[in-house]
């Protein structure tokens, strides 16, 4: 009876293009917190969940095994954070100051500022030349920082106005969502030059980003409600699915291969098997969780969000086939 009803749980729970009923693994409250938040962040080496907490003005920092908030950060409107290799140093995008809050990871004291020329937007750390490289919200170029001597020492230029960025490993390449373009511009760090473009189509004005750099393919999702996937050998569209419209940030699971798109009000859920793309359903979310992010560590998938007087970090833990 007890092996039934699993897979009739399990069944109900991978209801194509229904909302799915996951159990919630926590639901961690922020009080006194009504500001919006901006990309969300998993640092696998300390089990920790980053929250760019861009309207509070704070790098929020969560403890993924007690399911506890450590700290709150103040530093102005952060927006994303990145972290080198080893978890040593957080880079935080904080966007009207016009800066990267360089924070000690151990202390989570803030031990350097970079300043660049505007505001900035979407943050990586590229391992193999040890920068950090940051977008220009709204402008058409990338500042690459060294974070060492603490400086930016080059920028790239950029056909359009940016989202989302990834690094690719495998190919020592960059990725970066061109919303105004509808392409992913392909960035050699070894030239800070755009060296391909590729489009979307049919995914307009790309935001959330996410790579399997495995079996090299990327996804980039449109606010128009399309998820699109890019062989990143040719740069060709070779699939697409439906997803709730407005995505702003998307995360990959490599191990069970589920890709969560966070629109407003909802998540969608898309597995990806074979080269195939198919959506299984919605998470029932709120209107400001438009951030993702995937525990590796669990497989848990975690947003953030407010309700006007508290914000939460809430996950739920996705059955798994």
């Amino acid at each position: 009876m007890s092996a039934v009803l699993a897979v009739g749980l399990l069944t109900a729970a991978w209801a194509a293009g229904e909302g799915l009923a996951w159990p919630t693994l926590a639901s961690i409250e922020l009080p006194q917190s009504s500001g919006k938040f901006d990309f969300l962040r998993v640092d696998p080496n300390r089990n920790r969940l980053l929250a760019a907490h861009v309207q509070d003005g704070t790098s929020d920092f969560i403890d993924l095994k007690k399911h506890t908030l450590i700290a709150r950060i103040k530093v102005g409107s952060a927006v994303d954070t990145a972290m080198d290799v080893d978890s040593k140093f957080y880079y935080v995008s904080v966007q009207e100051s016009e800066r990267v809050a360089v924070l000690d990871a151990a202390t989570l004291k803030e031990v350097n500022s970079i300043k660049v020329a505007g505001p900035t937007d979407a943050i990586i750390y590229e391992p193999r030349n040890h920068r950090v490289y940051v977008t220009h919200d709204e402008g058409t170029d990338v500042w690459v920082i060294d974070p060492q001597a603490a400086r930016v020492v080059t920028s790239v230029a950029i056909p359009g106005v940016p989202e989302a960025m990834v690094y690719d490993p495998s190919a020592d390449r960059i990725y970066l969502n061109i919303k105004t373009r509808d392409v992913v511009a392909v960035i050699d760090p070894s030239t800070n030059a755009v060296i391909a473009q590729w489009p979307t189509a049919p995914a307009t004005r790309p935001h959330g980003l996410a790579l399997d750099a495995a079996s090299h393919r990327l996804f980039s999702a449109g606010a128009n409600g399309k998820l699109v996937a890019i062989d990143t050998a040719s740069g060709a569209a070779n699939g697409s699915v439906d997803i709730t419209p407005k995505v702003d940030q998307i995360a990959l699971d490599t191990g069970s291969g589920l890709l969560y798109c966070a629109g407003t009000d909802k998540m969608s859920v898309v597995r990806v098997s074979g080269g195939t793309l198919s959506r299984l359903g919605e998470l029932a979310t709120a209107a400001t969780a438009r951030n993702v992010a995937v525990d590796p560590a669990t497989r848990a998938v975690w947003t953030t969000y407010s309700d006007g007087k508290s914000s939460f970090a809430k996950g739920w833990s996705a059955p798994q086939p």
